[in-house]
């Protein structure tokens, strides 16, 4: 049986990187609102807090959803650069 021979342009060691930094830095944002949470004092499971009851609400809630932001920016900035 043959060997198969894998060919991969030079320049495909940037999408590695950019794949490996977008990883990174989602883990990163992820301990971000597990930080807030602690900060906050919003307990688990409650996904956005309620500004009845947390002063804090609008802050914390900023920090939940900045991930979910981040990447739909990420999301849509690729397909525009795929369909320019």
């Amino acid at each position: 049986m043959a060997g198969v021979e894998l060919l991969l342009p030079k320049e495909y060691g940037y999408v590695a990187f950019v794949l490996v930094f977008d990883c990174l830095s989602n883990l990163w944002m992820a301990a971000q609102v597990g930080k807030a949470r602690k900060r906050f004092k919003v307990p688990y499971p409650t996904l956005y807090a309620l500004e009845s009851e947390n002063k804090d609400a609008k802050l914390f809630n900023c920090v939940q959803v900045f991930p979910i932001f981040y990447t739909s920016i990420i999301c849509s900035m690729l397909e525009k650069l795929m369909n320019f």
